[in-house]
């Protein structure tokens, strides 16, 4: 999605796609920034687009950061996108293992070790990021939107699930636009490759543009290691273990969206809208 945005004509994203400026109570991630007028520099190229924005995910897992953007934006419209949550864990643990925050052999493990690593235990020696490691409550997404609801209003928050993407990219995308009051008939590059080098050949562009404690914030090496590779599928006892972890939430979260969402639970496609 950040890639299809970041196409719009009407749209300014920063060359730091993730600075983490909000989420005071979370720890500083690397590469985040903190500093006020250098957040603000992020935004120097942005013209007179009428929508700016950045995409750091962990956002959503901060209970300060809905309060600390209304203070600092208070019309700023949220856009919060949802995976399948057994998906979702598995993959930050994937992620995790190639970035250095988690050092355990499987997932399952890893999964063992949340209770005492919720209370500072049993924590990688490379860890920089500890409250990712509980990626079971990581994916309970139900409390983390109402926040932002409860926050911003319901008018002013746009929750896309990541099995609408998928399925259908253009109507995905054009309700996105049309929620945040952009021309819904621009045609972007939907194709993952090719929106990708299309975004990378902009961001070359502010890239020269960017001052130098911009530049040495982004983590250049780090970026290569975030595009998901191979990895095994989890055993079946794994698999039905974190269904039933989340089914509560997963039923949560579908009331507050007013759509079921039963079918991340029960093993089965999510139905369309």
């Amino acid at each position: 999605m950040f890639a299809y945005l970041k196409q719009h004509p009407e749209v300014f994203f920063p060359v730091h796609k993730e600075p983490h400026f909000f989420g005071t109570d979370l720890t500083v991630l690397p590469g985040a920034i903190r500093e006020e007028e250098l957040y603000l520099e992020l935004f120097a190229g942005a013209g007179d687009r009428p929508r700016v924005g950045e995409s750091s995910v962990y956002y959503l897992a901060s209970a300060k950061a809905p309060a600390e953007i209304k203070a600092f934006v208070p019309e700023a419209k949220i856009l919060i996108l949802l995976r399948n949550p057994v998906q979702a864990a598995y993959s930050l643990y994937s992620l995790y293992t190639r970035t250095g925050n988690e050092d355990l052999p499987t997932f399952e493990a890893a999964l063992d070790a949340e209770p005492e690593r919720r209370n500072g235990a049993r924590l990688p020696a490379g860890v920089y990021f500890p409250e990712g490691l509980l990626y079971t409550e990581g994916a309970c997404y139900a409390e983390k939107v109402a926040r932002y609801l409860a926050v911003f209003g319901r008018e002013n928050v746009h929750c896309v699930l990541f099995d609408d993407l998928v399925r259908d990219t253009a109507a995905a995308y054009r309700q996105t636009l049309e929620f945040l009051g952009l021309d819904p008939e621009f045609p972007a590059e939907f194709d993952p490759r090719k929106a990708n080098e299309r975004i990378r050949m902009m961001g070359i562009l502010q890239l020269r543009r960017a001052p130098q404690q911009i530049r040495e914030r982004m983590q250049f090496e780090a970026m290569k290691v975030h595009e998901e590779t191979g990895r095994r599928s989890l055993p079946p006892e794994v698999t039905a273990r974190l269904r039933e972890r989340f089914a509560g939430d997963v039923a949560a979260l579908g009331d507050i969206l007013g759509r079921d969402l039963g079918a991340w639970t029960q093993g089965a496609p999510l139905p369309p809208i």
